[in-house]
C-alpha cells in the first residue's frame, strides 16, 4: 500500500514492488495475478486501515462542536507527504479503470456519510439539504488539504473556517 500511496501506480515498477513486499517475483504472481491486481487489494488495505480510523474516530468524537470534531481530519499528520490515497487513485486512474473509480467513490462516500454524522449528530445548521451539502464542501476540502499537502504546507485557520462553515446560513 505504501509504495503505491507514494510513488503512484504508474511510478511503481514490478522491483519496487518485490522490494517493499520482501517477494520473488514467483511469490508475488502466486499471490496477485498482475500489478492491477496488488494495486487494488492496496486501496481495500488503506480502506480498512485508514477510511475506517477517520470514519470511527469521527464517530467517537465528542468534542464540544461539530467544528471541533472535523478539525481532526485537517490535523497534518507527521511523517513523509504522501497525500491521500484515495486522491491520488483518482486523479491518475480512476478516469480509466472502473475498478479503482469504485473503490475510490465508496471510499469518499464513507467519509461523506461519517461527516454528515457528526454534522446531525450536533444539529448544526437547519436542514437536512444544508448538512447534506455542507458534508460535500467539508469532504472536498479535505481532499484539497491533502493533496496540497504533498508538496507544501496545508496548514491554516481550519478551526475557524470550519465554525464558520457549521454555523447557520
Amino acid at each position: 500500500m505504501h509504495i503505491f500511496w507514494r510513488q503512484g501506480y504508474q511510478g511503481t515498477t514490478l522491483p519496487d514492488l518485490l522490494t517493499a513486499m520482501g517477494l520473488t517475483r514467483g511469490s508475488f504472481y502466486k499471490a496477485f495475478k498482475d500489478k492491477e491486481t496488488a494495486y487494488l487489494q492496496a486501496l481495500d488495505q488503506y480502506d480498512q486501515a485508514v477510511v475506517s480510523k477517520t470514519v470511527e474516530t469521527l464517530a467517537q468524537c465528542d468534542h464540544a462542536t461539530a467544528a471541533e470534531c472535523l478539525l481532526q481530519l485537517f490535523e497534518t499528520p507527521s511523517g513523509p507527504r504522501k497525500g491521500c490515497f484515495i486522491c491520488n487513485a483518482m486523479v491518475e486512474l480512476a478516469a480509466d479503470n472502473a475498478a479503482v473509480a469504485q473503490k475510490a467513490n465508496r471510499m469518499a462516500n464513507r467519509l461523506q456519510t461519517a461527516i454528515r454524522d457528526v454534522l446531525d449528530r450536533y444539529g448544526v445548521l437547519s436542514s437536512d439539504r444544508q448538512r447534506s451539502e455542507t458534508a460535500h464542501v467539508v469532504l472536498h476540502l479535505y481532499f484539497g488539504f491533502q493533496a496540497i499537502g504533498k508538496s507544501a504546507d496545508s496548514s491554516g485557520n481550519w478551526a475557524e473556517y470550519l465554525a464558520e462553515l457549521t454555523q447557520e446560513r
